[in-house]
């Protein structure tokens, strides 16, 4: 009877830690899987008005006229990404983002257009504007990722000239309504950064599955880096390719805008 109760003990400890083995690899699992999830995991949890107005609430954040007060909503983390000729990482953080929009507003700003719509897939939010800045008029397409919250975690944006996007025509070269709004194939980072489909949305720059994207994804590894030390790095690049930057409203060789009717 001694020898069955101390087995019964061995067994129920046994039975303890292997259920706490268990928890312990399904929670690794599930920190694994939340860290790999990505932004198309994620399903609208509000109507498509309500993601086309934070787009529209973006742009007005620096819009010469408008109130400072007026404001997006911004995750903690939101990241915002401007492909070439821009500067690649100009915000990082809801503090960051805030006080650059502020700045913004000293250049005056208007808009000749402002088309944003909300969608069923990440990016919920897209945008066509032309911004005016005292006449000077400069096209861009850009894309706003959502989480679970309806907070902005990821800005996306190119020149809105055809060489420059993301997404291309097709065979035909001629463009149809949802190949101008991205809802074809289309090369977005924000669709590659894990952590970005958690219901949060928020990346983890240093996780392992951050530095195994990186490893075998140059633009995961750049946004990697640059988010590490994302106002020393827009320094650099400004003083590397500040230039650039400043004739990025100027068509390239060869393409004309508008590209599509």
């Amino acid at each position: 009877m001694k020898l069955h109760s101390c087995f019964l003990r061995f067994l129920i400890l046994c039975l303890f830690f292997l259920s706490k083995f268990c928890v312990f690899g399904q929670q690794s699992a599930d920190k694994r899987e939340d860290c790999l999830s990505l932004a198309s995991s994620l399903t609208p949890k509000f109507p498509p008005e309500y993601y086309a107005e934070q787009g529209v609430k973006y742009f007005k954040t620096m819009q010469s006229d408008v109130s400072v007060k007026v404001q997006p909503n911004y995750s903690d983390l939101v990241i915002r990404w401007e492909w070439p000729p821009w500067l690649l990482l100009t915000g990082f953080k809801k503090s960051g983002l805030i006080v650059t929009d502020i700045m913004l507003k000293l250049n005056p700003t208007q808009y000749d257009l402002m088309d944003c719509r909300g969608f069923e897939t990440q990016p919920f939010c897209r945008c066509h504007v032309v911004f005016n800045y005292s006449g000077t008029t400069c096209p861009i397409y850009e894309e706003f990722t959502f989480n679970n919250q309806g907070e902005i975690t990821f800005i996306e944006a190119w020149s809105d000239f055809e060489s420059l996007l993301p997404m291309n025509s097709g065979s035909d070269k001629i463009w149809d309504e949802n190949e101008y709004w991205g809802q074809k194939e289309v090369n977005r980072l924000s669709a590659k950064v894990p952590g970005l489909g958690n219901a949060k949305g928020q990346i983890d720059l240093y996780s392992d599955c951050m530095n195994q994207a990186a490893s075998v994804d140059k633009d995961i590894a750049e946004l990697q880096l640059r988010a590490k030390d994302a106002n020393g790095y827009w320094i650099k690049e400004l003083y590397r390719n500040g230039k650039n930057a400043a004739r990025g409203c100027e068509p390239p060789k060869g393409d004309m805008y508008p590209y599509f009717k």
